[in-house]
């Protein structure tokens, strides 16, 4: 049984290092036609909903963060990345 174990032990550490070797390269240079369709037909007009809806939750709070000098941080998360998001991504890129 002791033995049993051991060797359990050795195959799934064996196994859990070898596993990244087997891991999808997808670091291609352009992007598939299909995530093209799909970043102009679902993505950026998701994003840009999202990017409402969050603008609008800066507007609602600044009056919390301006007191506490978090409007920059605030900005960045609410407005700033979702627009970068949207309209600086390339296309199809994720």
């Amino acid at each position: 049984m002791k033995k049993f174990v051991v060797l359990l032990i050795i195959t799934l550490l064996g196994l859990s290092i070898s596993v990244p070797v087997f891991a999808e390269d997808r670091s291609s240079p352009s992007p598939s036609v299909k995530d093209i369709v799909e970043d102009i037909l679902w993505i950026r007009p998701l994003g840009f909903v999202r990017l409402i809806l969050e603008t609008a939750a800066f507007g609602i709070s600044y009056p919390i963060t301006a007191p506490l000098k978090k409007v920059d941080p605030a900005s960045e998360f609410l407005v700033k990345d979702p627009y970068s998001f949207v309209f600086e991504r390339p296309i199809g890129e994720m």
